[in-house]
């Protein structure tokens, strides 16, 4: 649904992410790494914006591995350490659910870890079998041999029990780029008004009107770092009725306007 927007602070985080294997990218937007050990900084704070997409993320502490499911309808601010390697895997909008059997209701607007939180998640966990036996041999590999790996897992479970035949993988695309009303598409697929909201919810966690929001955000957001353009044009370009709307929408899912947002993004990349 998303193009990647990298984080602003990619150098300090030492973050790094791969693309994955074309037989993945329905699913899957990219696996990613950050953090260095010993790398003694102050922690940063990170925004994580809503794009219908799920996260799951490795923490290689020295104790244990921390692993933690994350599907976000909000946007979360986040203080990220950078003590500690951390990998992770995000799953584009349904791909939890058609790779993992995932419910994205189940972890829902925070982190969630797999190891010894919320019985809802219980029934799920076990469709995380053959994960713990390759958190474990991460901490033998450096990052991108880790990412290699993960995306191995992945590719093992995509043939062992391949997704079944979904539209809403094609449902969600769609709608991101912002062509056709989710209605138009339901009714273009065979898809009744309550039943596409029915299967939206359940496999990707949200309504159609939400998955245009996310996807005006998306494309707003790459609009004002990528081009001068007028705050009134990427409005309409992304589909708000007048820079007004684009203000008020882009703020309540953002915590901030779009002038903000440009000025500090923009701030961060020239400092860089």
């Amino acid at each position: 649904m998303t193009d990647l927007i990298l984080p602003s602070n990619t150098d300090y985080l030492n973050f790094r992410h791969r693309l994955p294997d074309r037989r993945l990218t329905p699913w899957v937007q990219c696996f990613w790494s950050m953090g260095t050990p010993g790398h003694l900084t102050e922690p940063r704070t990170e925004k994580f914006y809503p794009d219908a997409g799920a996260s799951l993320s490795i923490k290689l502490s020295s104790s244990r591995p921390l692993i933690t499911l994350c599907f976000n309808r909000r946007t979360l601010i986040e203080t990220l350490d950078t003590t500690t390697p951390c990998l992770g895997i995000r799953f584009k909008a349904a791909g939890a659910h058609s790779l993992l059997g995932l419910l994205p209701e189940a972890f829902a607007d925070t982190y969630h870890r797999v190891d010894n939180e919320l019985e809802e998640l219980s029934v799920q966990k076990l469709r995380l079998q053959g994960l713990m036996p390759v958190v474990e041999r991460l901490y033998q590999l450096d990052s991108q041999q880790g990412l290699r790996l993960l995306e191995t897992w992945l590719l093992d479970r995509l043939k062992s029990q391949p997704p079944a035949n979904s539209r809403i993988t094609t449902i969600v695309q769609a709608i991101g780029e912002l062509q056709l009303s989710p209605q138009q598409l339901g009714a273009t697929l065979g898809f009744t008004r309550r039943t596409l909201e029915r299967k939206l919810k359940r496999e990707v966690g949200v309504t159609p009107g939400q998955l245009v929001a996310y996807a005006r955000l998306n494309r707003a957001r790459h609009g004002l770092l990528a081009t001068t353009l007028p705050l009134t044009e990427i409005a309409l370009q992304c589909g708000y009725y007048d820079q007004a709307h684009f203000t008020h929408a882009f703020q309540t899912l953002a915590y901030e306007t779009p002038a903000a947002y440009r000025k500090r993004k923009l701030s961060q990349i020239y400092k860089a």
